[in-house]
């Protein structure tokens, strides 16, 4: 790990070439709904076509985040992660280039299917490149790329389409993007070369990180609380326009302009929460906190009619979202793991998620075709309490805990 206090200017180039790639498979996962009238009408599919094109992203991101991850145990991060690029680069040109829903299926997949894994493998990249101190403030700044990235989705991408011809020229300029930063990350990225660090990277059986990982309970407790939210999020993200439009009245615009509030939400409690938790010294109060505040938050947005107050809601809602995100990744940070390790254990919790995610569009759909949207939507809002509770047995990982754990041992050793 860098013990020097600063990051380096290549340990800050490693960060931003990863999370560019981040953000633009982001933007291109939430450009589905802005771009789907125009596909539907260009390539010609049903809409339950198009909810399964919804879905296979959610179920790439669960079932392949933990196969990439698993692909550090026998070769270097920095080729895994080029890897990924490429294959970022390609799912984007399989949609430019689409003739057929396979190629969208396919494309979508491998977009959104090694996404997570980008997060993951770079972790090894945060641990020898970043002091333990700014670890939290960068997995904040790692986090608001996601929001941003699904901002840019929802209410960037139209001026992207104006600027261009349509549709597909966009995805194959996201898709010659992303083989840029392939091209670039190969002579920008290396392993910190410092006295502490080994240079070799040593193949160890394949599972052994994710066994290491297991061993501690942080990780598959955030592994089984996360697709709680993940799964209410996702039911409102898909959803929620479509309730709004044909339940209370509002226009498509409106009900846009109201979810638009939950990545700002988002993409700010990123960046505040980690010094919140700094300032305090505690990390688990404010996990919990979310864990408690998103079941009302989400409900609010079933209660009103009002476009100030959804807006205000919906705000609420994308902060408490994020709010445990860079925070509960960083604990696995601070438990002593290898760093192959904490990067499967972030596989890991994001495989799970993402699963999350796909239950929750498809649990949503389910439940709305038998009782109605609203009461589907209105079950599945109470979902992030497992959340909490699964949070309260966390083992408390900030500074102040450290301290008084460092006070005990003393006391014992006297």
């Amino acid at each position: 790990m860098n013990r020097g206090g600063k990051i380096p200017v290549r340990g800050w180039s490693i960060l931003w070439i990863a999370w560019l790639a981040f953000m633009v498979a982001n933007l291109t996962n939430f450009a589905f709904g802005v771009i789907l009238p125009d596909m539907r009408s260009d390539i010609g599919f049903d809409l339950q076509t198009a909810g399964y094109l919804s879905a296979i992203a959610w179920i790439g991101k669960g079932l392949l985040t933990i196969p990439i991850t698993c692909l550090i145990s026998k070769g270097k991060p920095k080729i895994v992660l080029l890897s990924i690029f490429v294959l970022l680069g390609i799912g984007m040109f399989l949609q430019g280039f689409a003739t057929n829903t396979f190629m969208l299926f396919v494309g979508r997949l491998l977009v959104m299917g090694v996404t997570a894994g980008i997060v993951s493998v770079l972790v090894v990249f945060k641990i020898q490149w970043i002091p333990t101190e700014k670890m939290g403030a960068v997995n904040g700044i790692e986090m608001f790329t996601g929001p941003a990235g699904q901002l840019l989705g929802t209410a960037a991408f139209p001026m992207f389409l104006a600027m261009m011809a349509g549709w597909r020229e966009v995805m194959v300029a996201m898709g010659v993007f992303a083989f840029l930063l392939a091209f670039v990350w190969m002579f920008v990225a290396k392993e910190c070369n410092q006295p502490w660090q080994s240079t070799h990277y040593e193949k160890v059986p394949i599972l052994q990180p994710l066994k290491e990982a297991l061993a501690y309970k942080n990780t598959w407790l955030l592994a089984l609380a996360w697709p709680a939210t993940s799964l209410t999020w996702i039911a409102i993200y898909t959803f929620w326009a479509t309730y709004a439009v044909e339940n209370i009245g509002l226009s498509t615009a409106e009900a846009g302009m109201i979810l638009g509030f939950i990545p700002i939400g988002s993409a700010i409690a990123c960046l505040v929460s980690p010094v919140i938790a700094q300032t305090l010294g505690y990390d688990k109060p404010l996990i919990v906190a979310s864990g408690v505040v998103l079941p009302f938050s989400y409900y609010g947005l079933m209660l009103s009619d009002n476009i100030t107050v959804l807006s205000l809601v919906s705000f609420v809602t994308g902060y408490a979202a994020y709010n445990f995100v860079p925070l509960a990744l960083t604990t696995l940070y601070k438990t002593g793991m290898s760093p192959r390790a904490v990067s499967m254990g972030t596989g890991f919790i994001f495989s799970l998620s993402g699963l999350g995610g796909a239950v929750g569009g498809a649990l949503t759909g389910w439940l709305g075709s038998l009782y109605g949207l609203k009461t589907a939507l209105s079950l599945t809002c109470f979902a992030p309490i497992l959340f909490a509770l699964f949070a309260l047995f966390l083992t408390e990982t900030g500074w102040k805990a450290g301290e008084k754990n460092k006070s005990l041992e003393q006391n014992l050793c006297q």
